[in-house]
């Protein structure tokens, strides 16, 4: 008989032990991970005051969308496809956002493509080039260097940019404003013949 009540006596510990860490695991409100195919939004919310892909594409686009109903888009057409290339964008704010100002090279070169306006020469294999610019960008950007790069890779264009930012805080609050910046070149006389800026707000706030 004492055998059968310890028995007993243990069946009944370890199901409550299973039902309180049942309870708890129901209860957990800690992180966990998701998919944006399974959370319809996800990608909408803003989770802190820095720059995400949402930010960067719309102010992309938003330049985009200028730059095709421009002047020079028209020049374009009437010079028979000339060749463009799209220049690394320059990082002035406090983020960490140099691998999605890359992709958003690709974004550009792609609206190109799909205009049908230019011929877009890319410049994602020239690295030692690449690092040449950026390293121009950080001690100053040369005006005289345009021409010189131009006739390297052979475009006649160039369409180059910015991100900068604004910074205000009052106690716990904040708020920052950021924005995209972009230029076509003329190659040959360094003439800016397109320019535009966009901008997004990012905040933390008091209810």
């Amino acid at each position: 008989m004492s055998l059968v009540r310890d028995r007993v006596v243990m069946s009944a510990c370890v199901l409550s032990l299973l039902t309180g860490y049942s309870g708890l695991v129901g209860c957990s409100s800690g992180p966990r991970a998701v998919r944006g195919t399974d959370e319809p939004g996800l990608d909408y919310e803003a989770m802190s005051t820095g720059l995400d892909k949402r930010d960067l594409q719309r102010m992309l686009n938003e330049n985009m969308q200028v730059m095709r109903n421009s002047a020079v888009v028209q020049r374009w057409m009437q010079e028979g496809r000339p060749p463009v290339a799209v220049l690394p964008l320059q990082n002035e704010t406090s983020e960490h956002i140099d691998s999605a100002l890359n992709a958003l090279i690709s974004d550009i070169e792609t609206q190109l493509i799909n205009w049908g306006a230019v011929r877009v020469i890319s410049m994602q294999n020239q690295q030692q080039m690449m690092e040449e610019i950026r390293r121009q960008y950080s001690d100053g950007f040369d005006q005289s260097k345009i021409a010189h790069w131009g006739k390297q890779i052979g475009s006649r264009y160039f369409i180059t940019g910015k991100v900068y930012t604004t910074d205000e805080r009052v106690e716990d609050q904040r708020r920052v404003q950021y924005y995209l910046f972009l230029q076509v070149l003329n190659v040959e006389t360094g003439e800016i013949l397109f320019q535009n800026k966009t901008n997004t707000t990012k905040a933390m706030i008091r209810d």
